[in-house]
């Protein structure tokens, strides 16, 4: 385990963390995953049990709605979030894909909200993704200054597929056309049968705020709907919010 101020919390949020992915797990199979005593991973569960957090069934846990209080509490704070979610509704029911709202958040970009019916379900409100691999998190980066997307990028950035742009070089040219033509595409970066575009919400001084995508299954979403249809109802419902109602803290 890497070195944290506060090793203790950081083995809970990794006990947390890895029954997200098992969605319920016993205690020996935690131990296993995590590379660490049972003991300790029951002291973590029982204290996580007590908090409200885990919930133990059949002498297994999984995690509590303890955490959709917590997220939902956070993403109803966010202006943002707000301003935007009537616009994301309208985006996807003008689309027939699914029509997201995605910021930026720990050089990643985050989905905060998402709407519609669309064949692009591998990824769910809260869902978090490598920011240059995708069409929202491109349009995000094409609309920051150089220095902040270098600080927000790993030294070696993720490839989920052998489509993902993962050379510096050729991110920078990448993004320099999304910054001048105002639009992002993900042409099987994330997945490899994804398709998506996506247009910044930037306020007035040019900062990309976050970004409004539209996503869907190849070879639903191609040629001439990816390319012309779907570029302009994104940018319309982008451009629809890059207003005086948009703000940043």
């Amino acid at each position: 385990m890497a070195e944290y101020p506060v090793g203790a919390t950081a083995r809970t949020f990794e006990v947390i963390e890895a029954l997200a992915t098992l969605e319920q797990a016993g205690v020996t199979e935690l131990a296993d995953r995590l590379g660490c005593s049972k003991g300790s991973v029951h002291n973590h569960l029982a204290t996580l049990e007590r908090l409200g957090y885990v919930v133990r069934q059949d002498g297994r846990y999984r995690l509590g709605l303890r955490f959709l209080e917590l997220g939902t509490r956070v993403r109803d704070d966010d202006t943002l979030y707000h301003v935007a979610r009537p616009e994301i509704e309208r985006l996807a029911n003008a689309s027939g894909e699914a029509a997201s709202l995605v910021v930026e958040e720990g050089g990643e970009a985050v989905f905060l909200y998402r709407a519609g019916d669309g064949a692009d379900s591998a990824l769910r409100e809260g869902s978090r993704v490598p920011v240059h691999a995708c069409a929202a998190g491109k349009a995000i980066l094409a609309h920051r200054p150089r220095e902040a997307v270098d600080a927000l990028l790993d030294d070696e950035l993720a490839e989920p597929t052998d489509r993902t742009i993962a050379n510096r070089p050729a991110l920078t040219r990448e993004l320099q056309t999304v910054r001048d033509q105002g639009l992002a595409f993900d042409r099987g970066e994330l997945a490899t049968d994804r398709r998506a575009v996506a247009a910044p919400i930037v306020t007035d001084d040019g900062h990309a705020v976050g970004a409004v995508t539209v996503a869907g299954e190849s070879p639903g979403m191609s040629g001439k709907r990816l390319e012309e249809d779907m570029p302009g109802l994104v940018l319309s419902a982008a451009n629809s919010l890059t207003v005086e109602q948009v703000t940043t803290e």
